[in-house]
């Protein structure tokens, strides 16, 4: 594990926050970016159709110094707007029907020949990929239209444009916007077409005022939109009226269920009270889990947890620098005879924060998107680094998880090891072993992968996880003390979980409920051949019970998930189910 794959994802943040200057960027079709002369990884892996690349539209307008601007569901990015709800296009104003891929979690693709041209810069295919040039720097910012600029007419009851005030000469944006219908049912998606445009071609930011997706009030609705181009300049308002009468056609339920966007929130405080299904368990291949998180935040140098092994083993280790000096945290193999060899099966890692939900979030996204290395031998004498942490300032701490499969017998052991400290035989033998704090676990679990299977009937039903009762907890032992543990919350514990719809005739809807805290972390859906990786949620921390996080909408009769709990994240959580009739799709 090289120090760049452990921190890279903090890295991306950090370097995408930052004020963009750079001109020049090349991009490879696996994510891998030089801009300037660094290099970075892709949080959204471009994806390849045809002879066309396609690019994450933020992230890399963001790495080429001109940050999207964001606008509800609208992203603009130069004269480019996306639609993301709709995922429709526009560029200079005039619908754009290229290929355009929104991922579960909101990120744009589009044609990365697009992308340059909206951004006023060159396309050059190169070896390995494309290069992006001239990009002119940023523009000032945007400032918004002030309140009282332009007031609108009294409502109309038809669908024709609002009169606004007399237009002003040149220079000045003009706001633009169409329905597809001028009247509505209670519950019926609206769709929107915007074409505002500057008279010189400059980016536009857009403020809509009464824009909804869907409207279940009957009466007249004012739908307005004000544009300010990239000098300042405010279009004056532009308005449409529509009406919403008749039956309804959808309830927010039932409207959330079928067009909610995957990785959005809706409203459902009847959620908690939906009955209970208690999951199969099936037998299936599982092994023992390494679990090291006592001492959580260690004050001196020395062994976290050791245990031997062999066969398949996963190992999960979160700790906090607390030395008071930097330090890097260590998974190390020690080999118990000749002939030892170790294969990473899978990891994933995060380190150098001190936010336990960043840590716990990105290691197991890291984790289930990552990849494996060849077999290993081990030396027979002296100690082999599996995981080296990034270096560690005091509070910040690292997060990895390892699947490993072990030929032989071999001790694998974390350590805590000041900076300045060379990782040798004798230093590691004249380490102490640290005795565990009272407040978490560490020990040797069987059970690191728990395979269940949930049938779905007519009704909602959630599952819950987490809560040590309905999903009882691990128990194991610590080596190094002799002394039984209980692993609440099974951290670290891969659930993989079959769902089977029973009822013909409908589909399925999948959500995600926190139920004691804040949650941060990530899922895996495999339907058919469609894999999602899903991060939950998209940005910040889930927090409300009432709003179920959309994971998953699918006719199919049967999906796999895959999840496994985040550390810094509380537990316990549900996997809310609604079935749903006719057909979805995500």
């Amino acid at each position: 594990m090289t120090l760049f794959r452990t921190a890279r994802a903090l890295l991306l943040l950090s370097q995408l926050s930052a004020p963009g200057l750079a001109a020049d960027l090349f991009a490879s079709p696996s994510g891998s970016v030089t801009v300037d002369g660094r290099s970075v990884q892709l949080r959204t892996t471009p994806q390849v159709s045809g002879d066309t690349l396609l690019l994450p539209l933020q992230e890399i307008a963001a790495l080429l110094g001109r940050p999207a601007q964001v606008s509800g569901p609208l992203v603009q990015v130069g004269r480019l707007v996306v639609h993301l709800g709709t995922r429709s296009m526009t560029i200079d104003g005039v619908p754009y029907a290229g290929p355009l891929v929104v991922t579960p979690g909101g990120d744009a693709l589009v044609d990365a020949k697009l992308l340059a041209y909206a951004l006023d810069g060159q396309l050059t295919s190169r070896s390995g990929g494309v290069a992006i040039t001239g990009v002119p720097a940023s523009a000032p910012p945007v400032t918004a239209a002030p309140a009282a600029t332009s007031p609108l007419a009294p409502p109309r009851s038809s669908a024709a444009p609002v009169p606004s005030a007399p237009a002003t000469p040149g220079g000045v944006p003009e706001a633009r916007f169409a329905t597809n219908k001028a009247v509505y049912a209670p519950g019926e998606r609206v769709t929107y077409t915007d074409f505002s445009f500057d008279p010189d071609g400059l980016n536009l930011a857009r403020q809509w005022d009464g824009m909804n997706d869907v409207f279940f009030t009957p009466g007249e609705h004012r739908i307005s939109l004000v544009v300010t181009n990239s000098k300042g300049r405010v279009s004056a308002p532009y308005a449409r009226v529509i009406r919403v009468e008749g039956p309804p056609v959808n309830t927010p339920l039932s409207y959330a269920l079928r067009y909610a966007p995957i990785g959005s929130t809706f409203q459902d405080t009847r959620n908690p009270a939906y009955p209970a299904l208690i999951p199969t368990t099936q037998a299936g291949p599982s092994y023992p889990l390494l679990f090291s998180d006592s001492p959580e935040a260690p004050a001196r140098s020395g062994v976290l947890y050791q245990d031997r092994a062999t066969g398949r083993v996963r190992v999960v280790a979160y700790h906090l620098n607390r030395l008071g000096r930097p330090a890097r945290l260590y998974v190390l193999a020690r080999p118990r005879g000749t002939g030892t060899s170790v294969e990473v099966l899978r990891e994933g890692s995060a380190g150098g924060t001190g936010i336990e939900s960043v840590l716990g979030q990105v290691s197991v996204l890291d984790f289930m998107t990552g990849a494996g290395r060849a077999p290993q031998p081990l030396p027979a004498q002296g100690v082999t680094a599996l995981y080296t942490s990034p270096l560690l300032a005091p509070e910040q701490g690292a997060k990895i998880l390892l699947d490993l499969q072990v030929t032989g017998e071999a001790d694998l052991s974390v350590v805590m090891l000041e900076e300045g400290q060379p990782l040798t035989e004798e230093t590691l033998v004249a380490l102490p072993v640290l005795p565990p704090d009272a407040q978490h676990q560490r020990g040797t679990f069987p059970g690191a992968v728990r395979s269940l299977t949930v049938r779905l009937g007519a009704s909602p039903a959630r599952v819950t996880l987490g809560d040590s009762l309905s999903d009882p907890a691990l128990s194991g032992v610590d080596v190094l003390t002799g002394a039984p543990q209980r692993l609440s919350g099974n951290y670290g514990v891969q659930y993989d979980i079959t769902v089977e719809n029973t009822v013909p005739g409908t589909g399925t809807v999948a959500t995600f409920v926190p139920r004691g805290g804040p949650y941060r972390g990530g899922l895996v859906v495999d339907d058919g051949a469609d894999r999602q990786v899903l991060r939950i949620p998209g940005s910040g921390v889930l927090s409300n019970g009432d709003s179920p996080f959309v994971l998953w909408r699918t006719p199919s009769r049967a999906f796999q998930m895959t999840f496994i709990p985040t550390g810094g994240s509380f537990l316990p959580v549900s996997l809310v189910f609604y079935p749903h009739p006719g057909g979805l799709s995500p």
